[in-house]
């Protein structure tokens, strides 16, 4: 589901046709590599030798990123690999078994640890120095939906329910649930009739023009005070404070989408898409029957920067992918004979947050 440039050479679109093709599968070794670079500076900036380097990667697909950056150290930080700890956190049995048969765990068996676990569920308190990675896992992460009234600003909770007929319907309520009241309070949206300047600059709905929203939605079929969509990041948040209450001594290194094409209506819609006959097709709508669909939704970054400053108090930072990859990936190994640089050029839509 994750699209990739037409210019690909040929090496490249055969792999995109794969089950796997995100940019560690597609670009492997080099993309583990360059994660392993900034793994190894940061480490030997601020860890070492008094601390082991301890990975944990969540969701880790199929190994990959794993033997890539195991091999990366091993074979240019030997000192360093004897004190490296690699764990996954995989909450899919399926893939925690693929993960175990991986050719590479035999040269690493004693560095790699495989949790089948939801990092949600974690309950064990890792007082050490460690890093937490995560690529392409925030796209699948739930969200919640809210509209604001347009006059006052008050936040109202979406639900969608499925009748006896099978068809789904939309209704909010005032009545927010615990993540939303959780997530807007940390982000500071306490719009009232006014948005402070710093809101301002954010991509929210009460940003657009007051006036013009309260024209449309007097006309029919509207009738009613509220504005468009968002679909706000409470899993996210949720993450957040699991890696603040058991992993307080992390640093962090997430990456996935900040953008989709063809996403539904809203602000921080989803793409929603379902494959037929080998081509992906897209709907306008989420309200789609279950498991015959993925739902993806893109990242902003700068929103979820400032959301995990607030909840664990550590500087971070935003890159743009090719930003990131310029400054730790070998951009001489990658760069084609015609002088392109598909590790750069691909993904352009896709950001990351860094310690």
């Amino acid at each position: 589901t994750h699209c990739i440039s037409s210019a690909a050479s040929d090496v490249y679109k055969r792999q995109a046709l794969q089950l796997w093709h995100t940019p560690v599968e597609l670009f492997q070794p080099y993309y583990g590599e360059a994660i392993a670079r900034y793994l190894l500076v940061n480490y030997k900036l601020n860890l070492y030798p008094y601390h082991d380097l301890i990975i944990y990667e969540i969701g880790g697909g199929n190994g990959t990123l794993m033997a890539n950056v195991l091999d990366y150290i091993r074979t240019n930080q030997p000192e360093v690999y004897k004190k490296t700890r690699y764990k996954i956190v995989e909450i899919s049995k399926n893939l925690s078994e693929k993960q175990k048969l991986q050719k590479s765990l035999a040269k690493h068996g004693s560095k790699v640890e495989i949790i089948n676990k939801s990092i949600f569920d974690w309950n064990e308190f890792v007082p050490e120095p460690c890093f937490i990675v995560g690529l392409e896992v925030l796209d699948n992460l739930a969200h919640d939906m809210v509209k604001y009234d347009i006059y006052d600003g008050q936040p109202y909770q979406g639900y969608v329910v499925i009748d006896e007929h099978g068809d789904f319907h939309q209704f909010y309520t005032p009545e927010l649930n615990q993540d939303t009241e959780n997530f807007l309070g940390l982000r500071g949206l306490e719009f009232l009739s006014e948005p402070s300047d710093y809101m301002k600059t954010v991509k929210h709905p009460l940003n657009e023009n007051r006036t013009l929203q309260q024209f449309k939605n007097f006309l029919p079929p509207f009738n009613n005070a509220l504005s468009k969509t968002e679909f706000i990041p409470t899993r996210l948040t949720s993450l957040f404070q699991v890696l603040n209450e058991y992993f307080p001594e992390h640093q962090i290194v997430l990456s996935d989408f900040d953008s989709l094409p063809n996403a539904s209506q809203g602000y921080n819609a989803p793409v929603v898409q379902t494959m037929l006959e080998d081509k992906a097709i897209t709907t306008s709508t989420f309200m789609v029957e279950q498991g015959y669909f993925d739902i993806m939704f893109p990242t902003d970054f700068h929103t979820i920067r400032d959301l995990y400053i607030n909840v664990c108090g550590k500087l971070v930072k935003t890159s743009k992918h090719a930003e990131f990859l310029e400054q730790w990936g070998d951009i001489e190994g990658t760069t084609t004979k015609t002088g392109e640089n598909p590790m750069l050029t691909f993904y352009q839509n896709a950001s990351f947050l860094h310690s």
